[in-house]
């Protein structure tokens, strides 16, 4: 397998798991949401900025060589 082909296979399997995860992740945070008291626009921005702050978290773990961040 070719270095092209190595990586275009990579980023196949890099954008169906960051799908998925963010798939589980919109389903994690509404079930954490549940009991918090906002609804329309503002369950949106909340729910928004819970996704935003936990993928950067996500980030920063992988960009610490496996030392904890959080």
């Amino acid at each position: 397998m070719e270095i092209t082909d190595k990586t275009t296979a990579i980023n196949e399997i890099a954008m169906g798991i960051a799908s998925v995860t963010l798939d589980l992740m919109e389903d994690s945070v509404d079930w954490q949401l549940e009991d918090f008291p906002q609804d329309g626009d503002n369950y949106d921005a909340i729910h928004s900025a819970v996704m935003k702050k936990a993928i950067e978290y996500m980030y920063l773990q992988t960009k610490n060589d496996g030392e904890l961040i959080i």
